[in-house]
């Protein structure tokens, strides 16, 4: 017996599988390795990589063979369905030259001259106009133009640029926006569809009509308002945030609409207590007692409320005036018609007979000597041929008044207070 002899079979890497052949292997004879070809040695200019030989055709300039070949590309592209050929459909025959900037920097340069002769006011001539900086300082808003009236303008309003270049402003007297050119106001006045401001009517007597508009429900109307309101105050600061405001616009009826008289505006939220932020009366519009009318009107709301109010301060030299005119009338009218019922009146009484605050009916009987210190305390002393003298020389000019009973208004926010009831009683101590 002899023994079977085993072949060892070869280790594969791990992962394959090896088929096992039981015949014995043949002897594996080397194949000789080919000879490398010989291959010519690149030029140094010319490019190894499609990539250099891009950025060189780039770099260089185009031969006449390569022009010819795009000139024919273009002939052969279809241009805005066939309706231009390669000509016109090229672009580049359009560029500006040096010429055509020399003639466009003479022509601004002349119509910056022409400009300032017109406005009076210097201009950069160097500096494009639709850029910041070509607008100087001196520029504003000399007149505005509103219904039938042509108003020249007191303090300069922060108009946008293209607007404030123009010496004259043309203002819709319904809507408010404004416009540069008398053409563009003439088509505007016959499409605009509002008559009226965009809020509620809460108080009409006659031809006289008030709206509440509120700055949130209705932004570019209150922007506007506010840009043409600061053309005549002084002291105005607000222009874009007029969200946190009521606004009461002032307006005469006829029959072709609402017409826009003046305004007052008031906080929603006033920590202070105002009832009154800033005011304003179209200078057509003044001496015609419509200042204290709206002066009387923030106080029927502050009545209507349960509240007493005070305007903002400061005051502007015109507000000042009126609100002193104001509270001297509506004091010395309370003083006359109680002192006829009782001797003894208190500065709480007048205060929530007037809603005033106590600051300002003090303020008030100090300026006209009637607040006389006797001891410790303080006395009002009334004269009264003095203020029966001034209220019949007020009621004489016939001054326009607010009737309470025409009101319909509701408090924008409702207050655990009780209003005040209009009690003669109530004032006498």
């Amino acid at each position: 017996m002899t023994k079977a002899t085993q072949t060892p079979v070869p280790r594969t890497p791990r992962g394959q599988r090896v088929k096992h052949d039981t015949a014995t292997p043949k002897k594996s004879t080397p194949k000789p390795k080919p000879t490398p070809k010989a291959t010519p040695k690149a030029k140094a200019d010319e490019p190894k990589t499609p990539k250099d030989k891009q950025k060189l055709s780039t770099d260089s300039a185009p031969s006449a063979k390569r022009r010819k070949k795009t000139d024919g590309d273009l002939e052969s592209r279809v241009f805005f369905n066939s309706r231009l050929n390669a000509h016109e459909a090229d672009t580049e025959q359009f560029l500006p030259t040096r010429e055509d900037r020399q003639l466009y920097d003479a022509a601004r340069s002349a119509a910056a001259l022409e400009e300032a002769k017109v406005t009076g006011c210097a201009v950069d001539a160097s500096t494009p106009a639709s850029t910041p900086g070509a607008v100087s300082v001196g520029y504003r808003v000399k007149k505005i133009r509103i219904g039938s009236y042509e108003i020249d303008s007191w303090y300069i309003s922060p108009y946008p640029d293209e607007y404030s270049r123009h010496p004259l402003l043309y203002i819709c007297e319904f809507c408010l926006k404004y416009m540069k050119s008398s053409y563009t106001y003439t088509r505007h006045c016959q499409k605009c569809t509002l008559r009226h401001p965009p809020g509620d009517e809460i108080y009409r007597d006659g031809s006289i009509s008030v709206f509440e508009v509120d700055g949130r429900k209705n932004k570019i109307y209150c922007q506007n308002l506010c840009l043409m309101g600061k053309m005549f105050l002084d002291t105005k600061t607000l222009y874009y945030d007029v969200e946190p405001f009521l606004f009461y616009i002032l307006c005469e009826y006829d029959a072709r609409g609402y017409h826009f008289a003046g305004y007052y505006s008031k906080e929603k939220r006033s920590v202070q207590g105002y009832n009154l932020s800033c005011i304003m009366i179209l200078p057509s519009k003044q001496r015609e007692g419509y200042g204290k009318l709206l002066i009387e009107f923030s106080y029927l709301l502050s009545k209507k409320e349960g509240v007493s109010g005070s305007p903002e301060k400061p005051l502007s030299d015109f507000g000042l005036l009126s609100y002193r005119s104001y509270w001297r009338r509506a004091v010395y009218e309370i003083l006359l018609h109680v002192g006829e019922r009782a001797r003894v009146v208190t500065i709480d009484a007048v205060s929530r007979k007037t809603g005033m605050t106590v600051d300002d009916v003090i303020s008030t009987l100090q300026t006209d000597g009637m607040l006389q210190r006797k001891g410790v305390s303080y006395a009002i002393v009334v004269d009264k041929a003095r203020i029966e003298r001034f209220v019949e020389l007020a009621r004489e000019k016939a001054p326009r008044r607010i009737d309470s009973s025409k009101l319909r208004w509701a408090p924008f926010l409702t207050k655990n207070t009780t209003v005040v009831q209009e009690d003669d009683g109530d004032i006498s101590v």
